[in-house]
């Protein structure tokens, strides 16, 4: 992972008087502590979600996996901060592509089913709310014809240092649509005469169900890295032998009681057998 990709994960409580702009929590993303000029995002949980992760969400961020997971035509609201003054005229240049380096060279774009030829930018998985407040949205292709979205700061004030630009995305194809391919969203900060000074890259998945997605992506990895554990042990395996006899190390006294009730059931099966 590089630099660019480390996550810092701050909590912080944000009330606000509109209920649309009502958060549960902030995310932040990206501050690895170098001095190196960096694109630092602030993840919006959506108001209303849901205590657990699994359950509905619109869109929910892994701090685990460092990985967005969005619901299909839903607002994702993200922040953005630089530790520097941006110069004037520079923009923030959204990407989509995919993750693995065998398909960066592939233009990731709508699939036939959620394109709209019609629209201007009807090729374009992600499109940005211009409206509040009202941006400068210019929708393009760059020299490698992969569909980029730019989005000019506001004014003159958010291009001072610690001031927060915050934009609300929306994604319009789906994960599956690509053949499964992993996906990320390249952020820039990009200069008027093309000069990119600093960016960031996010993972996202793009799903009707993104808690659900989020739960399975995060157990997955636990299981990846409990199995090449287990590989390094060789023999001295934790979790069982040839004779069947498993070492369970629980520290949670919640989970020694479930374990204790799942034993009693065990000998009252076995004693049902014997008579």
């Amino acid at each position: 992972m590089t630099s660019e990709e480390t996550s810092a994960i701050i909590m912080e409580c944000n009330e606000s008087q509109n209920p649309q702009d009502a958060v549960l929590s902030k995310v932040k993303i990206g501050d690895d502590g170098t001095n190196l000029p960096k694109l630092i995002l602030n993840y919006f949980e959506p108001s209303g979600s849901h205590p657990d992760p699994a359950k509905g969400t619109s869109s929910t961020y892994s701090p685990q996996l460092n990985k967005l997971f969005a619901n299909i035509h839903k607002d994702v609201k993200i922040g953005f901060e630089t530790d520097f003054a941006p110069a004037q005229k520079s923009y923030i240049r959204c990407t989509q592509r995919f993750e693995l380096e065998e398909y960066q060279n592939e233009v990731v774009k709508r699939c036939p089913n959620h394109s709209e030829p019609n629209l201007f930018n009807g090729n374009h998985i992600l499109t940005v709310d211009s409206t509040e407040p009202p941006r400068n949205v210019i929708y393009a292709n760059d020299s490698d014809g992969r569909p980029v979205v730019c989005i000019q700061y506001l004014d003159q004030a958010e291009h001072c240092r610690g001031e927060e630009f915050i934009i609300r995305f929306k994604f319009h194809c789906l994960s599956s649509c690509s053949s499964r391919r992993k996906m990320c969203l390249l952020f820039e900060v990009v200069h008027d005469n093309g000069d990119v000074m600093c960016s960031h890259t996010m993972p996202v998945l793009i799903s009707t169900c993104p808690g659900r997605d989020r739960f399975r992506h995060e157990k997955k990895a636990m299981m990846e890295v409990i199995d090449a554990d287990v590989e390094e042990d060789g023999d001295d395996d934790p979790r069982g032998d040839d004779d069947g006899v498993f070492l369970v190390e629980i520290d949670d006294p919640r989970a020694k009681e479930l374990l204790r009730l799942f034993m009693a059931g065990l000998e009252l099966n076995d004693f049902k057998k014997l008579d």
